[in-house]
């Protein structure tokens, strides 16, 4: 049975492609690399053989200019000839030199231009002995060493050995010429080659590309569709908890509301037990002074008795009252604190653009009397500005300072420092004190309704952190603190620059 790629396993197979496209990509190109440096080489030696055989060819011909000269000066006893003989000797050893060096590379040359070397300085030896014979006046006698044809055979062996030299160079030269071709042929093959690789896998991208960009089209669209179901699914959750939030605000006041009726009722009634109370201890005084003065014979042991009962009688019934009028005031204090979470959850938040270190200088300035009875100073820093709702940042700062000047330390002065920093789309303010610093384990408990930390030697229901946490969350940020007990603590809000009624984030 036949088998197909499935369009699921098609894009598991691209980078699979590709990778082996470009694998083949890297060993065209090492083998293009190293064909290119071999191409060089070849270059480089078909010129090395190609200087070699014009060394020959110029010593050869250097050797003959020599002749030349010496011929000039016996037929014409003219000294003007010998210049080109004394300038081809010099020339020609040095090309022997240059030759040695070329050639070191093979000793089968060595030989040969050994050889050579011997043979031309024969032959300019015996020009020289010509020419000195001429120089002498002895032209007969040189005329006859001419004669005798020694310089043409050792000429012709040195003709000899250079034709065969650059015979040598140039079977040389052939086959490295045939190697440079070879190599070339292979570059250009590889460099087809290449081409055709880059224009398959530009291909084979191009395909996959186009795929990959219907799928992405495709993706987007079912994405696009999928977050406006999920937003209008937000849009109605948010309806339902914004529903739900408003019902249990207007369930926490209609609760206090209720509570404080019977709260009033207690009170007083309370009032009117102390009222009684007075009246009926007046009274059974009153009766039991009357009934010592009847009963004279036992007025010690019949007043004592009643007197004591009845004293003890009114101190517990004054201490019951005491007990009644604390739960009432402190239930009270409970009842007002969540009647102001209520309002404050009810109240609609209006954003302007806040100068914040002036905001701050002003929460400062009304706690400046209390501060300076602690003997506490306060700072306020550089402070980024805000775009948010006023009164609840006045709140939030109000009282996370009011809590920092509650819970110093006797044991130095209290300094308070605030600070801000801008962090990319949101700001962050920071209250320190060296104050008397929050256990770790109570970081987040100190943010619950009605719970407080550490000693509970000052005034307060456990509603500030509470309140500022809920007022920052509906700002659009969010509350943090580092602190450790005896250390001070630091307090961060962080909110967003811009901040929307609508949407309660960054605009």
């Amino acid at each position: 049975m036949a088998t197909s790629t499935s369009p699921a396993a098609f894009p598991r197979l691209q980078p699979v492609l590709l990778g082996i496209g470009f694998l083949l990509l890297i060993g065209l190109s090492a083998a293009t690399a190293f064909l290119v440096d071999r191409s060089a080489t070849d270059a480089q030696r078909l010129a090395h053989t190609l200087t070699v055989q014009d060394k020959f060819s110029n010593l050869l011909l250097n050797v003959r200019r020599a002749e030349s000269g010496q011929r000039g000066f016996l037929f014409t006893n003219n000294t003007e000839y010998l210049e080109d003989f004394f300038a081809a000797e010099p020339a020609t050893a040095e090309i022997i030199k240059e030759l040695r060096t070329l050639t070191a590379d093979n000793p089968a040359r060595k030989g040969q231009i050994d050889a050579i070397a011997e043979l031309t300085s024969a032959r300019f030896a015996e020009m020289r002995r010509i020419i000195a014979l001429m120089q002498a006046g002895q032209q007969d006698t040189a005329r006859r060493e001419v004669a005798r044809g020694e310089g043409r055979r050792v000429m012709n062996n040195l003709r000899d050995h250079v034709f065969e030299a650059i015979a040598d160079e140039g079977r040389l030269l052939a086959l490295r010429t045939e190697q440079s071709r070879n190599t070339n042929r292979l570059l250009l093959v590889l460099a087809l080659m290449g081409s055709g690789l880059i224009i398959t896998i530009g291909g084979i991208s191009v395909a996959m590309v186009q795929r990959n960009a219907r799928q992405r089209e495709s993706a987007r669209a079912e994405l696009a569709g999928m977050n406006a179901n999920l937003e209008r699914i937000v849009n109605y959750r948010t309806a339902d908890l914004t529903e739900a939030n408003e019902e249990i605000q207007r369930f926490a006041y209609i609760v206090s509301h209720d509570l404080r009726s019977p709260l009033v009722n207690i009170m007083g009634f309370t009032s009117e037990l102390e009222a009684l109370r007075k009246d009926i201890f007046e009274k059974v005084n009153g009766l039991t002074a009357e009934l010592a003065t009847l009963k004279a014979q036992a007025a010690e042991a019949a007043e004592a008795e009643p007197n004591t009962e009845i004293d003890r009688l009114g101190e517990d019934f004054d201490e019951a009252i005491r007990f009644i009028k604390t739960s009432i005031g402190n239930m009270d204090r409970l009842i007002n604190a969540v009647l102001k979470l209520s309002r404050e959850g009810r109240r609609q938040f209006s954003p302007e653009q806040i100068d914040m270190k002036a905001m701050l200088e002003a929460v400062v300035e009304n706690v400046a009397h209390r501060a300076a009875e602690q003997g506490a100073e306060l700072t306020v820093g550089d402070l980024p500005p805000v775009e948010s709702d006023r009164l609840a940042l006045e709140q939030v700062f109000a009282n996370l300072v009011d809590n920092a000047l509650k819970y110093s330390r006797s044991e130095e002065p209290l300094r308070i420092a605030i600070a801000g920093r801008i962090n990319g789309t949101q700001v962050v303010y920071e209250v320190q004190d060296n104050g008397r610093g929050i256990d770790p384990h109570d970081h987040q408990r100190i943010f619950e309704l009605f719970r407080r930390s550490g000693r509970q030697d000052r005034p307060g229901e456990g509603i500030g952190l509470a309140h500022v946490r809920a007022l920052v969350r509906r700002l659009g940020g969010s509350m943090g603190l580092n602190s450790e007990l005896g250390k001070g603590s630091t307090f961060i809000v962080t909110l967003p620059r811009r901040w929307s009624v609508d949407k309660g984030s960054v605009t």
